[in-house]
């Protein structure tokens, strides 16, 4: 199955929280908080990260770029208040301040090859090359593209969100990121440890599959199959779309599972196609 097109020149209105770090050891402290290399990104270019805590559990994640002096951090709008005060409490030695600018931006995500302007750095956030741009809060929604649009693409990129897939449970190789978001060779980070122990042990205790099914079966819907039944499922449903009449979604599948590519729900087959 093709995965869901956005159409060129499309834009959408994210509401995302907003911190800037600033102060000359901002980068280095950066660097020992998050997954990804902090040196990647750029005036031109923002990467995605993750924060993670010394159980190698999520503490959220974000995208990172620069601006002018400053580092400039978004995350989902549900973590502006957790993942502040996580980034700010071990700032204790070093000369960084945190700032939270929420209140004063929006990310105005274009889908595009090329940038829209001078002030926009390459995103992939939807799965397509795409450019932010900072706006004020009270610029116009575009009307091009919809919420039911990006999540088609989201979804049949395999792409996991804050509050579907992702939460503070989730170990990183489980939703598949470690090619997006985790650097293995930049240095030390909280939460390294774990994640290089589980790089070199092979496997997770789930992990995220795309699915095709024969019925809608909302997120939440428990997988079963052959030693696997509703009350101890082989994995869940955790977001869904229908693109052309196909009902798909994003699932953890557990490991024991791994070796089963058609569960069934409640009213619907499920078949693993990613």
């Amino acid at each position: 199955m093709q995965p869901f097109t956005i159409a060129s020149g499309s834009q959408a209105l994210l509401t995302r929280a907003i911190f800037q770090l600033s102060g000359p050891d901002a980068e280095r402290y950066l660097n020992g908080q998050c997954t990804q290399d902090v040196s990647l990104a750029s005036t031109t270019s923002a990467v995605y990260a993750l924060v993670t805590n010394f159980k190698g559990k999520l503490d959220g994640d974000c995208y990172i770029r620069r601006h002018e002096d400053a580092l400039l951090i978004d995350c989902p709008i549900d973590l502006r208040e957790s993942l502040f005060m996580r980034l700010d409490r071990y700032i204790i030695a070093d000369d960084a301040e945190l700032t939270d600018l929420t209140d004063q931006y929006k990310v105005l995500h274009t889908i595009a090859e090329t940038p829209p302007s001078n002030d926009a750095w390459t995103c992939l956030r939807f799965g397509q090359d795409g450019y932010d741009q900072l706006v004020t809060p009270d610029y116009p929604a575009p009307t091009n593209t919809t919420p039911d649009q990006l999540e088609k693409a989201r979804i049949s990129h395999k792409i996991p969100l804050w509050g579907a897939e992702l939460d503070h449970d989730t170990l990183p190789p489980e939703a598949g990121l470690e090619q997006r978001a985790i650097s293995y060779t930049k240095g030390c980070y909280t939460g390294q440890e774990v994640i290089s122990r589980m790089r070199s042990a092979g496997k997770t205790n789930r992990h995220l599959v795309l699915l095709k099914l024969t019925d809608s079966s909302p997120a939440g819907t428990p997988l079963t199959c052959e030693g696997a039944t509703p009350d101890k499922p082989a994995g869940s449903i955790t977001s869904t779309c229908v693109i052309n009449e196909t009902q798909i979604a994003l699932a953890y599948r557990k490991r024991k599972f791994q070796e089963h590519s058609t569960f069934t729900t409640d009213t619907a087959t499920a078949t693993v196609i990613s």
